[in-house]
């Protein structure tokens, strides 16, 4: 039995944990971590999710605050800074309408968050309360996927394995199966991911903006912001047009 159910594709935090950890997806955490030694604190990351990259930041002594938009991933996150011993301000909000009564040293976007951004409107409204909650030569670091034309270009009626991990819930595998379609117009990506464990199949979508480096690169620079360093790993290699990310250090 298939069940199309619309949701994001990280709705538990829990399976986001097991399929990231399978897919051994991010080596980003020790740039972070650089990274806020060098500004310092407070710090701020949108888009936290679960905590991946919160905790071991405030494991290194700092003082950071989590936000995000899924109560059920900030659920997951308040239960594993618990466990690890460290205090986190956690908060539910919107990256691109968020309000708070202080500013930072430094804000963080890691995961590829910017492509929740869907449209200008959206970017423009991120990018404003970036820098309303910025403290003056303070930064603004994140990344965005450099545009996989291979992807792009798929045929939206194939198949293409995703992850496999082993269900939070103790029932079994858990394969993950995905098709895309791209939308050249809005440079839209919706991928369709399709979870089949324990005889059963739910599918979801994971809607993205596609952002080309010369467009991102003038987006920042129209809406205030100097690219100080555009890195295309977190080991600080260049940024070429081989590069799987875009990742940018900023000021206002």
């Amino acid at each position: 039995m298939k069940k199309k159910i619309d949701v994001f594709e990280y709705l538990d935090g829990r399976h986001y944990d097991s399929k990231m950890e399978s897919r051994k997806r991010f080596k980003d955490i020790p740039f972070y971590i650089n990274k806020v030694k060098q500004y310092g604190e407070p710090i701020l990351e949108l888009v936290c999710g679960t905590g991946r990259v919160t905790i071991p930041i405030a494991k290194e002594g700092f003082s950071i605050t989590g936000l995000d938009l899924l109560n059920s991933m900030l659920k997951e996150a308040k239960r594993k800074s618990i466990d690890h011993g460290v205090e986190i301000e956690w908060i539910e909000g919107d990256m691109s309408k968020f309000k708070l009564n202080k500013k930072f040293k430094l804000i963080l976007m890691p995961g590829c968050a910017f492509n929740g951004l869907l449209d200008l409107e959206n970017v423009e409204k991120c990018l404003n309360c970036v820098k309303k909650h910025l403290e003056p030569n303070s930064g603004f670091i994140f990344d965005a996927f450099n545009p996989n034309l291979n992807i792009l270009v798929r045929d939206p009626s194939k198949i293409y394995p995703n992850a496999k991990y082993q269900d939070p819930d103790g029932s079994g595998l858990v394969i993950v199966t995905e098709s895309t379609r791209y939308d050249k117009a809005s440079q839209i990506l919706i991928t369709t991911l399709s979870y089949s464990i324990a005889g059963k199949t739910i599918s979801n979508e994971l809607i993205l903006k596609i952002f080309f480096p010369q467009e991102l690169d003038a987006l920042l620079k129209y809406n205030g912001f100097k690219i100080k360093a555009k890195y295309g790993n977190f080991d600080l290699t260049p940024f070429t047009s081989d590069s799987r990310r875009q990742i940018f250090i900023c000021q206002i």
